[in-house]
């Protein structure tokens, strides 16, 4: 039953709105990380689930802007940017090599283990990845998402995946953590109503892939590998404290749907709207569906077409329903420190 994650699409670096928003919020909390970190010298920051780099690539250099401002940066760091191995790499090495602005390489290792040497790295940051399961626990049977579907063992199972990959990460960051590094995260989570905030868009993949000429198991086992976690599964401080971490600061944000809001306001047009929150869509999802046609054996050379099959009708709905992608995303922020 358990698969592996995947990585994201092609298009993802140029797609990524609402993950580029919550990095935004993110890098709002930096300076207050970087005044709780207490280490003698930066040698090796760690970016977690860095995708294909342009949201990391911008962090990682803020990160280093503040270090200089406050005078905690001796020598030139090291930033290792990790993800899966099936990432594409290619379009994070060519970002690297258009930015310059600070020595970078990759480590294509799972970060639910330990991807780095004990007691290496002063700051470790994560963004918008922590949702992503290392594997998936049980299929949804009726719908692209756990939270939708009538299979309350299916949801016990992503909720206890959920609950063992969150330590297994907070473990391993902080055996890579020096005395005194930070960790500093964003989580996608539900708010206090257990709203996610993009079900509709969420919803309107499932009703897609019904509509292709998929086979009944093709359709059962199209299962996101997502769990959004609750705030207190978030911020749990017995599990900071089992793993050497403290809690120095946690905040709620919530992230209006930037592509929504800018059709509204008149900044694209509408046919820019259905495009680009297609491509957006597309960018976080379209590897799930892929995966599952090549487990079933699809040819090749169907694959593509199925695909694009698919993204139209997903444009078609959302021409018809624009306010599908309208939402409003909780995350929370977190700031953590080794003791």
């Amino acid at each position: 039953m358990a698969s592996a994650t995947l990585g994201m699409s092609k298009s993802y670096n140029s797609n990524s709105v609402l993950q580029n928003s919550a990095s935004h919020f993110l890098l709002e909390l930096i300076d207050e990380a970087i005044a709780a970190l207490d280490v003698a010298s930066v040698d090796i920051i760690a970016d977690f689930g860095s995708s294909h780099g342009a949201n990391s690539i911008h962090a990682m250099k803020t990160i280093i802007d503040y270090l200089r401002r406050e005078n905690k940066l001796f020598k030139e760091p090291l930033v290792i940017h990790n993800d899966l191995p099936s990432n594409d790499w290619t379009a994070l090495f060519r970002l690297l090599d258009q930015n310059n602005s600070y020595k970078g390489v990759v480590s294509g290792r799972s970060f639910y283990e330990q991807c780095l040497p004990e007691s290496s790295v002063a700051i470790s940051y994560s963004s918008t990845s922590l949702h992503w399961l290392s594997k998936k626990p049980a299929n949804a049977l009726n719908n692209y998402h756990v939270y939708f579907a009538d299979n309350p063992d299916a949801y016990r199972a992503f909720q206890h995946q959920a609950a063992l990959d969150y330590s297994q990460f907070l473990k391993h960051r902080s055996s890579e953590l020096v005395s005194g590094g930070v960790l500093i995260l964003s989580i996608p989570c539900v708010d206090s109503q257990g709203i996610i905030g993009i079900e509709r868009i969420l919803e309107l993949l499932y009703t897609c892939a019904q509509l292709l000429p998929l086979t009944s198991a093709e359709l059962h086992d199209y299962t996101n590998p997502v769990y959004c976690r609750s705030y207190e599964e978030c911020v749990d401080e017995n599990l900071f404290s089992q793993n050497g971490l403290q809690l120095i600061k946690f905040t709620t944000v919530s992230i209006e749907s930037p592509l929504y809001r800018q059709w509204r306001k008149k900044e694209i047009t509408f046919d820019e709207y259905t495009q680009s929150t297609t491509l957006f869509t597309q960018g976080f999802s379209e590897s799930i569906l892929e995966q599952t046609l090549q487990k079933h054996d699809r040819a090749v050379e169907d694959i593509p077409y199925l695909l694009k099959q698919f993204w139209n009708l997903f444009e078609q709905h959302l021409r018809k329903q624009p306010e599908i992608g309208d939402y409003i995303a909780p995350f929370i922020c977190l700031i953590l420190k080794k003791k």
